[in-house]
Order: structure tokens, then sequence, then C-alpha cells
């Protein structure tokens, strides 16, 4: 018996939510085949059976779990919910056709011959299930309460038999509002707005992730549909109506984290910036000629030489790769460098983490970021790739940003804030010549280290990215100063 339990993937994620089960209750399943779907505070994401045997559910799908927490088990028998949530077998099934016989037959006797009125036909059906469940004292109390709420599937009663045909449709596994067993891929809040709206899933081409449906394909339906936004006539619990020229949107798990991280960084980190300006002529050449000369080259970017010199930087000032935890100083042994991201999806802000960079050169660089952020914006992140940074680096040069600060992503304590390369009028060896620049800012927790450190360290990253033959030359710890 194994157990499999709610996984932590990054720093921040504090709870998960089984998004889908991609095994049934019951099924035989093997290691590294898929189990389910899960939900971070960043991305979603599969999680892999870790063994062979028989997967018993412990968690339905859409209920947050802390992380660490049991979720389901492989092998050995069921666990006690699911023998209680379990249909009855064959034989307690045949037991309960008996008791309706016998208690028919008896009522027939008392009736001395006389057929039940037009409000007694039914009664006959659903009395004795109801008495031969009492009668079964092998059963504690509150099970029964449970057995009554799936008989109703094959045994409905006058009640239930009345419910508009409505109120059953989202529970149903054809229903075309993306109900949980029709085999389409759509979030949690994409089928309760189609519910909602009227909007039938099976119809829509998913823009998310592996075609995922999510809530701007819902309501761009809707709204073609209807000629009118859907929250209107019934906004949903994400999407409420605040008067006539305001919406409030309620955020999702990502991005309530990360205002919650981002308040506690810029309200308890001391923070203060240190900017330089870099002349990347000769970056920018050496780029074009990597693409055209070494193999595997062609995909380098700015942020990969970035990357390069923050690393080279970072192993010759080792107290920026630290952090201030419980009133000590962690200095890391290892550089792993988070490069921030915006998702797919846009509105939230993915930080993969490229490890061990120090001991990897410029192309690898290239290729193993390109391969964390892919993997991060298309919801499947491996183990590691959202945790473990030690310092991170944003850049919003490709959406022409000048320059800007950024904030720190605890426990790290430095962000290195990049803008828009430019071409400028520079002055060189007396003359006015065309040149291109690019301004850097390093956000540091002043706890952790001072201002004359930051400075030494801007300047290194400048000097290595303006001659950047040095980043090209294979990673040698000994030259570590």
């Amino acid at each position: 018996m194994s157990d499999v339990n709610m996984p932590k993937l990054s720093d921040t994620m504090e709870e998960g939510t089984v998004l889908e089960w991609k095994k049934q209750d019951g099924d035989e399943v093997h290691r590294g085949e898929v189990l389910a779907e899960i939900e971070s505070d960043k991305a979603s994401f599969e999680i892999e059976a870790e063994s062979d045997g028989v997967l018993h559910i412990v968690v339905d799908k859409d209920r947050p779990v802390p992380v660490g927490e049991q979720i389901a088990t492989i092998g050995g028998e069921a666990p006690q919910r699911q023998e209680k949530e379990a249909p009855p077998d064959d034989r307690r099934a045949e037991d309960r056709a008996s008791d309706e016989q016998a208690e028919e037959s008896e009522q027939s006797r008392q009736s001395d011959g006389q057929e039940p009125g037009p409000d007694q036909a039914e009664e006959p059906a659903e009395e004795p299930a109801a008495r031969s469940q009492e009668e079964q004292p092998e059963e504690p109390p509150e099970d029964r309460p449970q057995e009554r709420d799936e008989e109703p599937e094959t045994e409905p009663s006058p009640a239930r038999a009345q419910a508009p045909a409505a109120e059953k449709e989202p529970e149903s596994p054809s229903d075309g509002q993306g109900g949980p067993r029709d085999g389409l891929k759509a979030s949690p809040l994409a089928r309760r707005l189609a519910r909602e709206t009227g909007v039938d899933l099976s119809s829509l081409s998913g823009s998310g992730p592996e075609g995922r449906i999510v809530k701007e394909d819902v309501l761009a339906a809707a709204e073609k549909a209807g000629g009118r936004p859907p929250a209107e006539p019934q906004p949903s619990r994400s999407q409420r109506r605040a008067g006539a020229e305001v919406e409030v949107e309620e955020p999702n798990r990502m991005q309530a984290t990360i205002a919650r991280r981002m308040t506690v960084s810029k309200t308890s980190v001391p923070h203060f910036y240190v900017t330089v300006e870099a002349r990347v002529d000769e970056a920018v050449r050496m780029r074009q000629q990597l693409k055209e000369m070494v193999p595997n080259a062609d995909r380098v970017t700015m942020t990969d030489m970035l990357t390069r010199a923050c690393a080279i930087a970072l192993l010759r000032f080792p107290e920026v790769n630290a952090s201030w935890v419980d009133g000590h100083f962690e200095r890391k042994r290892s550089v792993n460098i988070g490069l921030a991201v915006p998702p797919a999806q846009g509105l939230g802000l993915l930080v993969p983490v490229v490890h061990d960079v120090a001991d990897k050169d410029l192309v690898q660089i290239s290729i193993e970021s390109r391969q964390v952020i892919e993997r991060a914006r298309s919801g499947k992140p491996s183990q590691g790739d959202l945790e473990g940074g030690t310092f991170s680096i944003s850049n919003l040069g490709m959406y022409g940003v000048d320059e800007f600060s950024a904030i720190i992503n605890p426990p790290e304590s430095a962000i290195l804030a990049v803008g828009a390369i430019k071409d400028v009028p520079v002055v060189e060896d007396g003359r006015l010549v065309p040149g291109k620049v690019m301004r850097m800012t390093l956000s540091v927790d002043h706890r952790v280290f001072y201002g004359a450190t930051a400075a030494q360290f801007m300047a290194e990253v400048k000097r290595l990215i303006e001659n950047p033959i040095s980043l090209v030359v294979p990673p040698d710890q000994s030259a570590v100063r």
C-alpha cells in the first residue's frame, strides 16, 4: 500500500486542487501512468503513479487540499470512505428485492383485494426499500443518509421524480456542459459559466494549454450568441456587477498568491535599488554570430546572456546569493536563477527556475531556460521547475520598457530588472557615436547585503555583458575569487 499525497510543486504552494482524476476509483494503475491533474497557486500539472496496484481515491475533485495530505492510495483495500460511498453489491441488491417482494405480498393480503388509490400507486415500491434499510442492524446510522443519496439514481422517490429535469443536467455524463465524464478539458470556472449561460462546451475550441476550455472561451461564446455579456442575466461568483461602471472580479489562485506574497515582500523587506547602464553592442553582435555558427545556439536570447552573467557574478559575490531567514543569513551553495514570465493566458506571473546555472554554458542555459518556461506556461511543470530559486531576473525590454524596479521574490534577497535595448548617441573616445544601451536595476534586501556590495555586483554584471566573450567560456569554478 502506497499513499498518493498532494505534492508541493513550488516554494509558495500551500494547497492544491484535483481538477480531474484521469483514472477511476478501483482502476488498476501502473508506475508512470498519469493519475490526476492538479491545480496549484501557479499552474496546473499532472501527477503520476509511483507504484503498481489498484487506485483508491480519497479526495474528490474541486476540493482544496493542503500540501502533503493524502488524496489517494495505490494497492490494498479501499479506504472506509470508499466502502460507504460504493454502490451496494449484487447480494445486497437481491436481498432488498426479496424484502420488497415479501412486503408487497404482505400488503396485498392486508388490503383484502382493494386496489391502491392514485396517490398510493408508487408507495409499495418506495416504503419497503426504506424499511429494509432500517431493518439492517449491521449498518451504522450515519451510512443511511449516504445510501438514500445514492438510491434515487435507480429508485427515485415521488418527490425526486417530480424535480425539474434541468436540475439533473449538470450531473449527467453527457450533458454537453462539460460534466466530469464528458471527456472535455475545461476549467471548473468555465464549466460553471457554461451552465449559467447555456453555452455548449462541446461546441467550443479551447484556447488554454492543450486545448483546455477556459473562462474567456465561454464568455466569448455567450456574448456572441446573446449579443451581451453573460454576467448580466446571471453573474457568477467570480464576476459580480458592482455598479453601472464597475465590475468586480475575484482573483484566481495564482493572482491571490501573488498579491499576498508581494504585499508581504514590499511591506516587510527593506528594499533599495541600484541602476546601471550597459553598452551591449558587442553582446548583440556576438548573439547573432552564435546563431549563425554554433549548433543549438540559434535561440540564444539577451536574457540567456544575462542569466550567465549573473551566475558568474553570484559566484564572485556569494552574499548576493543568500537569504535572511529567522534572524540569520543563509548562503546558498547552488546558483538557481528564476526567470519571471507571464503565463500563457496572461494576468499572472510565473517564475520557472533554471537550476545550477553556474555549472552550465550559454547554450545549455538557453535550452534549459526555454524548456522550463514552456513547461510552466503549458501548465505541465516538472518537479522543481517552480522552486528553489536563489536569484531572479525580470526582463520587460521586449515590451519597450526603458527602466523599472522589481519587487523581491522571497526568500531571495535580490532581483534584476532589465529594460529595453535602445539605440542612442554615446560618447566614445571623445566623439559622439551611435550605440546600443540597456538599463538594469537591482532590487536589494538591505538586511542581507548593502550598497557597496550591490554596486560591485552590478559593476561585474555590466563588465560581463559588455565583454560577452567571457560568457561563452566554459564554466570554471576555479576562477572564483
